[in-house]
């Protein structure tokens, strides 16, 4: 009998694909996509990185969880990475090793505005849990400035001609039949609480509260950048203080913002910018380095910003919104005009789930009370309706650090195309110093934007992958002919 239960269970379709998602301490001197900016408390350095494997045999790889950019990648150059050391701690993709890699000689340039790697693209078998992805398109890096880890990108294209994109990896798991929907949640989770989690294919109604407001993403053409990417409608924003008292800005905002988790500040208009600092208690704004400045012992009150979208509103704890620079205690968030984001400031309050198939994000407030994943079905309304089975926002506790899948394991087929750009740019937050004081006037120094593909020849690079082709010297490819 038992030969044909697990003969019954290898035909049972996988449903979703849990993987931790684990929250890394940055280092004195982080760089991230939004800022540069000396880091005095964990907090504010952290990173969200996810554990693959890939080849045959299977390597173990470390990567940025990304929803800011497409693409995967691997092998950053550690020596002009801006963080050597912490670059190296992690393990290096050794291709030449893997029996199953293609190498499609196809070579890219993604940038990220702060930071660049040169690609080759190849197909290999990926890992995830019990899952298994066969022939997906990645990079391999052989030359990267200021980006010390590998990428796992989970947004859309962000390339405006279809032509110029590939199946990504939350392509393949859909439609290779291992989950049924392009479709993720997100749980992220501060260094005192790391474990974290990304359900491909589900939702945990174990990890918020109440119901989960659907939010159509934005079309391009009504989005400041133009670019395909996870942006919503911020309707309102307001502040509950201490007391229980609250204040409300405005509920009539309607402004396009992006949700990145490759960013670590948050970017809001100038508007709403001062609106918060002006009204923290305390606050003062510090000219000189464009951050309004707080006194550290309010990140240990109970108040919270909070964010209105539709009719469903994420409180962002202070202390998640109060973080201390070079012994200077600021209000993290930045202005914005031109291209506002929600970055890990403010993904740690949320419990994102991500329909691609259906375009919409889907809200509610982050909680953590234990642990029940409901799968996300295909078609029209596939994210589960079901309620958030938490009550309040009690302290997260640490979730399994191993992935897990639905069903049994799978493998999966991937297909082929030409690959496009990826990625978002940057601006630069510099340290307060207590210069004078006033009200910001405007955006920041630098937007975040969307990342360029440089085209023309590329240089020979990597030792067993054979000659590349630069990406903007192919034109049209034969999308058959990539995935052989």
């Amino acid at each position: 009998m038992l030969p044909f239960l697990l003969s019954l269970s290898l035909l049972a379709p996988a449903a979703f694909i849990r993987a931790p998602i684990n929250a890394l301490p940055g280092l004195p001197k982080l760089k991230r996509r939004q800022e540069e900016i000396d880091v005095a408390n964990q907090k504010a350095g952290t990173s969200y990185t996810i554990d693959f494997e890939i080849g045959t045999p299977a390597q173990k790889v470390t990567l940025i969880l990304d929803t800011g950019s497409p693409d995967l990648w691997v092998n950053p150059t550690c020596e002009t990475s801006g963080q050597p050391e912490y670059c190296a701690s992690f393990p290096v993709f050794d291709y030449n090793s893997s029996t199953t890699i293609v190498d499609l000689k196809v070579a890219d340039v993604l940038s990220y505005g702060k930071g660049n790697v040169t690609i080759e693209y190849v197909t290999d078998t990926v890992t995830i849990g019990s899952a298994v992805i066969k022939k997906q398109i990645l990079g391999i890096g052989f030359g990267s400035h200021d980006i010390p880890m590998g990428i796992l990108g989970l947004s859309t294209s962000v390339n405006p001609d279809p032509a110029a994109s590939y199946p990504y990896v939350l392509d393949n798991m859909a439609t290779q039949g291992l989950i049924n929907s392009r479709a993720f949640s997100l749980d992220l989770r501060s260094v005192d609480n790391p474990n974290g989690a990304i359900i491909f294919g589900g939702v945990d109604t174990g990890k918020f509260i109440g119901t989960l407001e659907k939010l159509p993403i934005l079309d391009p053409a009504d989005t400041p950048s133009g670019a395909d990417r996870y942006w919503v409608t911020l309707a309102g924003v307001g502040l509950t203080f201490p007391n229980g008292s609250s204040e409300t800005g405005s509920n009539s905002l309607d402004i396009p913002i992006f949700l990145d988790s490759g960013g670590t500040l948050s970017r809001l208009p100038t508007k709403v910018f001062n609106w918060i600092g002006e009204n923290i208690p305390g606050a003062q704004f510090d000219t000189a380095s464009g951050f309004y400045i707080v006194d550290c012992s309010l990140a240990s009150q109970e108040g919270s910003v909070d964010f209105l979208f539709g009719s469903k509103t994420i409180q962002v704890a202070w202390a998640d919104f109060i973080w201390e620079i070079q012994g200077v205690c600021v209000v993290g968030v930045l202005p914005e005009d031109t291209e506002p984001v929600f970055g890990d400031s403010f993904l740690r309050a949320a419990y994102v789930v991500y329909d691609q198939d259906n375009r919409n994000l889907h809200l509610a407030q982050a909680a953590n009370c234990g642990s029940t994943i409901v799968a996300i079905k295909s078609g029209k309304d596939a994210v589960p309706s079901s309620a958030g089975e938490c009550k309040t926002t009690e302290p997260p506790r640490a979730a399994s650090a191993s992935a897990t899948a639905s069903g049994s394991p799978a493998e999966i087929t991937g297909g082929g195309g030409l690959p496009g750009p990826a990625g978002t740019g940057t601006g630069t937050a510099p340290v307060p110093t207590g210069g004078a004081t006033g009200t910001a006037t405007g955006g920041a120094t630098a937007a975040t934007g969307t990342s360029t593909s440089k085209s023309g020849a590329a240089p020979t690079l990597g030792a067993g992958l054979g000659a590349m082709i630069a990406f903007g010297a192919l034109g049209a490819v034969n999308v058959a002919a990539m995935a052989m």
